[in-house]
């Protein structure tokens, strides 16, 4: 589709997802009411969208990548050495006609929810990459996701490239959809805050046959609250009662239901961490919590992420929560931040998604991750000639053990899945690889 043609698409599109919001905005931009029904997020969106759109104008194709600075201070900006910020005149190899645009589940579709459900099937039904000797567990080419992001989980977490190697495994997931399975759609990704009061009426978790199935069975007997710990290797001190979800069982109906799960768990109750790559076939499994998604993932949580964070350690820091960074920030973290909320929002005490280590093992992983890109997208796209290159921290989880500071010349390795490729080329969702934004 031509990016003239995207622009005023867009536009007409975020006016419609503001009124299944709420109607006009005709109050103050800033006013809680806006923030608290994500109006406010949409207008964040749209001014990131627009200033990408800026930049993609008078962009001719190239094969030669755009390099940059390779820089992580203390302070987190990832400026570089870059001689100017003119990104916008340069050359590239994404152009506006070739712009791809990711929608949220519910504004698909039924025919595209179908064939993005279908392709995920069919990954379930092609080789795994590995053999039964390097993980055993490891049945299908679905599963080798799981195998990757097992065995990176403590490189990829806490660090300077936890977002940086997640869009390049999003993206590298929906390169099989379609290479593998003729997958012709965009990666979908999930809105939380759509779904925090009632998930199980979400057109996501709804159990229709376009949604990506239903909450788990109920549990019988299940005590009220539990108790949920970090991950090793992360303190265990820093563990929160809840309230127990409103599943815990398998999926009961709709699509996945009959997934065979093959990997983990490994720091869920019952997981072994010493043997992550085992076989252990089950179900698919999920327990939800309005608590959590009210408490974590409402539409406040995204916009206070993204607007509180003048740079990347701000915006990292809140994303992920307190565990890892506890005591060693001067600004107020939500304990789980949008991505551990997320997770726990629909996984809860029992599903696959709450594994810290396997969670790619539930379909709605790559969704949830599309949102968690999506933000950092919009964030970047707000400043990009600040916030282009910006990363901060160390290679390790919460830097232990302790390592140096990563930077842009770091390579991405997702093993088989995807070529190795430079932090710096996977930066932008408009250059190296990619050539996208998000509605």
């Amino acid at each position: 589709m031509k990016l003239h043609l995207l622009a005023p698409l867009i536009s007409v599109c975020s006016i419609l997802i503001i009124g299944v919001l709420g109607g006009s905005d005709t109050t103050g931009r800033n006013s809680q009411d806006a923030v608290n029904s994500g109006k406010r997020l949409i207008q964040l969106q749209g001014k990131a969208y627009h200033n990408l759109h800026e930049a993609l104008k008078g962009r001719r194709y190239t094969h030669q990548p755009e390099r940059a600075g390779a820089s992580n201070d203390n302070h987190g900006g990832g400026g570089g050495d870059r001689a100017d910020n003119n990104w916008g005149k340069r050359t590239h190899r994404c152009t506006p006609d070739k712009l791809t645009i990711r929608k949220e589940w519910r504004f698909l579709s039924k025919a595209e929810r179908r064939n993005y459900i279908q392709a995920v099937y069919c990954l379930q039904s092609k080789p795994s990459l590995f053999t039964a000797e390097e993980a055993p567990g490891s049945k299908n080419l679905f599963d080798s996701f799981s195998v990757v992001h097992i065995t990176k989980t403590q490189f990829i977490h806490g660090n300077f490239n936890f977002l940086a190697w997640h869009r390049y495994f999003v993206w590298a997931y929906e390169k099989a959809l379609r290479e593998e399975c003729g997958y012709h759609g965009v990666s979908p990704y999930w809105e939380w805050g759509f779904d925090v009061h009632d998930p199980q009426k979400s057109a996501v978790f709804d159990g229709s046959p376009y949604s990506l199935g239903s909450n788990g069975a109920p549990l019988p007997h299940r005590e009220p609250t539990y108790r949920l710990l970090p991950p090793p290797p992360l303190p265990q001190t820093e563990s929160r009662v809840f309230p127990a979800g409103t599943g815990g069982g398998c999926v009961m109906f709709g699509p996945f239901s009959d997934l065979t799960s093959n990997l983990g768990p490994v720091a869920l109750p019952g997981g072994d961490i010493n043997n992550p790559l085992r076989y252990n076939p089950r179900c698919l499994m999920r327990d939800m919590s309005p608590y959590v998604g009210q408490h974590y993932t409402a539409f406040n949580w995204s916009t206070w992420t993204i607007e509180e964070s003048k740079d990347i350690d701000g915006f990292q820091s809140r994303l992920a929560g307190a565990p890892g960074n506890h005591d060693q920030k001067s600004f107020p973290l939500n304990f789980f931040g949008v991505h551990g909320g997320g997770h726990v929002f629909l996984g809860g005490m029992t599903g696959q998604h709450s594994d810290f280590y396997s969670s790619p093992q539930e379909p709605a992983f790559f969704l949830h991750h599309g949102q968690i890109d999506r933000l950092w997208s919009i964030w970047q796209w707000l400043d990009f000639g600040e916030r282009r290159d910006a990363i901060y921290g160390t290679l390790s989880l919460a830097n232990i053990p302790p390592t140096r500071n990563g930077t842009l010349d770091d390579i991405i390795d997702v093993g088989p899945l995807a070529p190795p490729i430079p932090v710096r080329d996977v930066m932008s969702t408009i250059d190296g690889p990619f050539c996208y934004f998000y509605q």
